[in-house]
C-alpha cells in the first residue's frame, strides 16, 4: 500500500530497531528487553513503519518512525490504568491476529509504543535557512511541524489509512479491526505537548524513575533506579523532591463511535 505524498514507507529493520531500542532505554529506563520488542515488530510488522522522503533523489534516510501495538480490548483497557505495563505486553497471547475467531469484529485499541522524528525531517528546510543540518530529534511523541502538518500526524494518519484499508480487504468479518482508540505513554515534554496537540488526555495513571543512592562502605559508586506508579485516582506516593530523572503519563484518544 503506497503513502501519498510526502513520505515512503518500509518496515523497521533489525538495524534501525536496535538503535530505536537503543534511544528509547536512555530516555525511559523501564527493564525492555530487545527481544520483547523485536516480538512486538515481527508480530505485527505492517504497524512497525520506516518512513523516508518522497523525492526526486531516492534517499534511503529515515525521516521517522511508529510502532504500534494492536491490542485486544481486555488488555489495552488493563495498559490504560496501569494493571499491565508497557514492558509486559506479550504479542503471542495480547495482540489482535487474523488466525483466531475472536468477537466480530474484533475490539481493538492501538498503543503508540514509539514515535520518532529524525533530523532528515527538517533538514532541506533548515539547509536552505542556516546552512546547516539540525540535530536529532529523539522524543517518544515528536515534536511540532513548525506550525505544519507535523510528522505525528502523517504517521497516525499512516496507521489509521492501514487499518481501515486492511478492513476494507477482509474476507471474513471476524477478520476485521473495530477500533476503540489510541494510546501513548508519553516521557518527555515534546511528547506531551505533541499528543495534547492530537486530543490524547492523561487516564491518571503515571510511572515515575527515581535514581536512588544505594552506595555503602562495600559498595560506594552504587545508584539504582527505582520505579514508582501513580494509579488513577491516587493522589500522591510519598515525597519524591530529588533524583527524579524521568516521569511518563498514558494517555487516550478514544474513536467516537466507542465512546
Amino acid at each position: 500500500m503506497a503513502t501519498p505524498s510526502p513520505l515512503r514507507t518500509s518496515q523497521i529493520s533489525d538495524d534501525l530497531l536496535r538503535t530505536i531500542y537503543a534511544s528509547d532505554q536512555e530516555m525511559y529506563p523501564a527493564p525492555l528487553t530487545y527481544e520483547r520488542l523485536r516480538s512486538w515488530r515481527d508480530a505485527c510488522p505492517e504497524l512497525s513503519i520506516c518512513f523516508t522522503a518522497n523525492d526526486d533523489h531516492d534517499s534511503s534516510e529515515p525521516v521517522g518512525v511508529i510502532i504500534v501495538l494492536p491490542l485486544l480490548k481486555k488488555y489495552w483497557e488493563d495498559l490504560l490504568v496501569g494493571k499491565i505495563k508497557e514492558v509486559d505486553v506479550d504479542a503471542k497471547e495480547m495482540f489482535v491476529r487474523g488466525d483466531r475467531e475472536l468477537q466480530a469484529p474484533a475490539e481493538v485499541g492501538l498503543h503508540v509504543f514509539h514515535i520518532e522524528r529524525f533530523a532528515a525531517w527538517d533538514a532541506e528546510d533548515a539547509l536552505k535557512k542556516t546552512g546547516a543540518r539540525p540535530a536529532a530529534v529523539t522524543v517518544r511523541g515528536c515534536e511540532d511541524g513548525g506550525g505544519k502538518t507535523g510528522f505525528a500526524d502523517l504517521a497516525l494518519e499512516e496507521v489509521r489509512r492501514r487499518v481501515e484499508a486492511a478492513n476494507a480487504e477482509a474476507e471474513n468479518n471476524w477478520r476485521r479491526w473495530d477500533v476503540l482508540g489510541f494510546s501513548a505513554l508519553t516521557a518527555t515534554p515534546a511528547g506531551k505537548k505533541t499528543f495534547a496537540r492530537l486530543g490524547f488526555v492523561p487516564t491518571g495513571y503515571k510511572e515515575i524513575f527515581q535514581l536512588v543512592d544505594t552506595r555503602s562502605p562495600s559498595t560506594p559508586e552504587n545508584m539504582t533506579v527505582a520505579t514508582h506508579y501513580v494509579y488513577p485516582g491516587q493522589t500522591q506516593i510519598g515525597e519524591l523532591s530529588s533524583g527524579v530523572i524521568s516521569e511518563s503519563e498514558m494517555t487516550v484518544r478514544y474513536c467516537p463511535a466507542s465512546r
